[in-house]
């Protein structure tokens, strides 16, 4: 298993196997204060070589400061239920559009990654950097 996208959005639902994104790329985000609700999307593709798909796997999403302190940390189960739907040697495309039931809250302005974890191997970071905006003056602060 590998991830093969892995992005912060405004939103995103999965489909048929497809990610839908609105707002994809989200590198920076801007609240009046902190601690803060961080209100993005995490969209990401995983592919299942056929190898792999007769086993349930573990997917890790950490959230984590820059001083690595974990923030949130969630656990989601992952596997093929139906391995007749994907065609002998193809891989299985599983789009997941996670939404952080509850919202994870940033607990201060600065620099934040979400690490992606395959059953324990380090998959990617997805980097998400956070600003206070003074909006008496419209302008950026940190």
């Amino acid at each position: 298993m590998r991830v093969d996208t892995a992005l912060l959005c405004g939103a995103a639902t999965a489909r048929d196997g497809l990610l839908s994104v609105l707002d994809g790329g989200v590198t920076q985000i801007e609240r009046p204060e902190y601690p803060a609700p961080m209100g993005l999307t995490l969209a990401m593709r995983v592919l299942v070589h056929p190898t792999e798909m007769a086993h349930p796997h573990k997917l890790e999403v950490l959230l984590q400061d820059e001083d690595g302190q974990q923030i949130t940390k969630v656990d989601i189960g992952v596997g093929i239920s139906d391995q007749s739907v994907v065609p002998p040697g193809d891989e299985a495309s599983l789009a997941i559009p996670w939404n952080f039931p509850g919202q994870p809250v940033l607990p201060h302005a600065g620099r934040y990654s979400f690490e992606i974890l395959i059953d324990g191997v380090h998959q990617v970071s997805v980097p998400l950097r956070a600003t206070v905006v003074d909006t008496q003056q419209g302008g950026e602060q940190e």
